[in-house]
């Protein structure tokens, strides 16, 4: 396993429960460090409405084979139903699942 796929498994495992509990719905920045944030994209429109999350690589990264991707999108896209809302193992398991790398 290379430097960006290790790297993006432990700032998933990483990612704060706290941060994954009261999930808000609009555009924001949940979690981040160097070389990737958790972003809430925002709410699906369809009825019930889902938080969609997703891991970008960061602009400043400093792992070198990231550069060359960032912003794009290298976990998720994870939708958390906003009634009876996934518990913060569930939302990290799905991003985990969702690696693209």
């Amino acid at each position: 396993m290379g430097k960006a796929s290790s790297s993006l498994i432990e700032f998933i495992e990483d990612i704060p429960e706290d941060k994954l509990k009261a999930l808000p719905t609009t555009h924001t920045k949940i979690y981040f460090n160097v070389d990737y944030r958790l972003d809430m994209q925002g709410m699906t429109t369809k009825k019930p409405q889902h938080h969609n999350l997703q891991v970008q690589v960061n602009n400043g990264t400093t792992i070198t084979t990231l550069k060359a991707l960032a912003p794009v999108t290298v976990a998720g896209t994870t939708l958390v139903p906003s009634e009876n809302p996934w518990t913060p193992a569930e939302i990290k398991a799905d991003l985990m699942a969702k690696r693209m790398m």
